[in-house]
């Protein structure tokens, strides 16, 4: 079965209200893709002070109707004021686990 693969790093900036802003947000957009239609993983890890989600969809099409709707559109809106990040999105053939997929973001990863 293939699977589509999304991983995320975001850095907030300096600030507890920021870091405040960045967590409220955060959970709505992890219970949201918890219940997303396609989901089949959510996993947050912070690493070296980079917040990171690895999910893991059925394909391509639910991850993106996902990210453009409900709590993970609004919290994207006010995203360049929380702090800045990299993302990639892949294909695999089964869902790759965190150390294949961290690696692939450190290299692959692009700014937005």
């Amino acid at each position: 079965m293939s699977v589509y693969i999304s991983v995320t790093g975001f850095r907030p900036h300096r600030g507890l209200l920021r870091l405040a802003r960045f967590w409220w947000h955060t959970m709505r957009a992890v219970r949201q893709a918890r219940a997303a239609p396609g989901n089949l993983r959510v996993m947050l890890r912070p690493v070296d002070g980079i917040y990171h989600t690895l999910t893991v969809w059925t394909d391509e099409a639910s991850m993106r109707a996902y990210v453009r709707s409900g709590a993970h559109r609004r919290a994207m809106i006010g995203f360049r004021d929380l702090g800045g990040g990299k993302t990639l999105g892949f294909a695999a053939d089964a869902d790759p686990g965190w150390d294949v997929a961290y690696a692939r973001w450190q290299c692959e990863a692009r700014e937005v």
